[in-house]
């Protein structure tokens, strides 16, 4: 009995510790605010409208919110034995889902990733974002296209945003001069054998490097950017799903589009947190993990729950803070922030921190991570 009633009591406590109130917004610490999700995927919603609806008071607060939008409205098969890309297990979401952006007022979207395929897809669901109004970098009718970015504006700060793929099929893809597709970032990859060649069965060292062509074109984009925009953000898609830790590549490409200009990098892909760093003063996010996420092959969408919700705060068109808010999926696939300080939120930077090694120092600040406060 008194075993059976332990029970109960810890169910109720545990429960209590894991509970939030509705989304908080935002104290309002500078001029205007941009806010950054990770990977969102919309399938199957009978109202789709209702995808950010735990969130909305804080996205509400803001003045901008992008995001990377892994899922092109292309319209697929609704039949779970079957695939709408014939090399992987994968579905399109159906033209009404795009409600979810629409309603939650979303800013503009990166549709530069893996499962924006083939670029027929991707052609098929520009249609949709462009009569739903949604913006979208990192895809078009061709390579000058594809690598043309939005500069959005509001209350006189002109914020310029662009996305890149570096998980790139090799073909029917990537935009070329002549043939619509994504903004690709090429990389390298060699192998080298290990160096104690007595035992038997070890894994290579894996090599990776920039597409020096690649690289020259990414850069050049940025540097045009530059000028052109009082913020300049730029998204990857890149990476290894389901690892905690950024390939060497994602280094360079991040630090590179830095040194063009760039004064925010996020990152979406891995599925799952990476460490934050900062780079000459500015913000490099490896991983922002899932923020809404409908993929449900082999209930992949309980699989990866976490995410993060950067918010930038700019003052005199400068950035002044940058922070993270924790953000889970429960049972029921909606998004939720949390605290924190307290129950599931201190667990997720708890997780956070454990991955963050080497990173940028990571310090509670009310219910927000600091990563960046520039007095």
């Amino acid at each position: 009995m008194k075993t059976f009633l332990g029970s109960i009591v810890g169910i109720v406590l545990s429960s209590a510790l894991y509970a939030q109130d509705e989304p908080w917004p935002f104290e309002v610490q500078g001029e205007q605010t941009i806010l950054l999700l990770g990977d969102n995927n919309f399938q199957y919603r009978k109202k789709p409208e209702d995808a950010f609806r735990h969130v909305m008071a804080t996205l509400n607060e803001a003045d901008f919110r992008l995001l990377n939008l892994e899922g092109p409205f292309a319209g697929g098969t609704d039949d779970s034995t079957k695939t709408d890309i014939p090399h992987k297990n994968w579905r399109h979401s159906n033209p009404d889902q795009v409600q979810a952006l629409v309603a939650a007022e979303i800013d503009a979207v990166g549709v530069a990733n893996n499962v924006t395929y083939p670029w027929q897809a991707m052609m098929k669901s520009k249609q949709v974002l462009d009569e739903a109004g949604i913006p979208f970098v990192g895809g078009g009718k061709n390579l000058p296209e594809a690598h043309k970015p939005i500069i959005l504006e509001k209350n006189g700060l002109k914020v310029g945003f662009m996305q890149y793929a570096a998980t790139v099929f090799p073909y029917n893809h990537a935009a070329r001069e002549n043939q619509p597709g994504i903004a690709e970032i090429k990389v390298h990859t060699a192998y080298q054998p290990p160096k104690n060649l007595d035992k038997p069965g070890q894994p290579p060292y894996v090599i990776t490097w920039l597409d020096e062509a690649s690289r020259a074109l990414m850069v050049s984009d940025i540097e045009k950017l530059r000028k052109q925009a009082d913020v300049v953000i730029v998204s990857y898609h890149w990476g290894v799903s389901d690892t905690k830790k950024p390939v060497s590549y994602q280094t360079d490409i991040a630090q590179a589009v830095i040194d063009a200009g760039a004064d925010v990098v996020f990152g979406h892909g891995p599925h799952r947190y990476q460490k934050i760093e900062i780079y000459r003063g500015k913000p490099i996010f490896y991983s922002l993990g899932q923020a809404v996420f409908d993929d449900i092959r082999d209930n992949r969408h309980r699989r990866f729950r976490e995410g993060l919700l950067a918010r930038l705060v700019l003052e005199n068109r400068q950035l002044k803070s940058v922070s993270l808010v924790p953000t889970w999926r429960d049972d029921d696939n909606f998004l939720r922030l949390y605290d924190p300080n307290y129950g599931k939120g201190r667990e997720l930077l708890g997780y956070l921190r454990s991955v963050n090694e080497g990173g940028a120092p990571l310090k509670l600040v009310g219910k927000e991570i600091q990563v960046i406060n520039n007095p």
